[in-house]
């Protein structure tokens, strides 16, 4: 599974992790990606999407 959106395009992004001291470490999030089906133009196709792409694809 890819590591980025199909939709949005949202990937790997980067930050601190903090200690309780204050220290500063570096580290990676993930999107949170998961594979889903959506209709475009009447043809269903399977995409890895994040969930807010998902949530709102729901609304619409």
């Amino acid at each position: 599974m890819s590591k980025v959106c199909d939709i949005c395009g949202k990937g790997k992004m980067a930050g601190c992790t903090v200690s309780h001291s204050n220290r500063k470490a570096n580290r990676h999030y993930e999107a949170n990606l998961q594979k889903t089906t959506i209709v475009v133009d009447g043809k269903e196709q399977q995409v890895t999407a994040c969930t807010k792409c998902i949530k709102t694809a729901k609304k619409a």
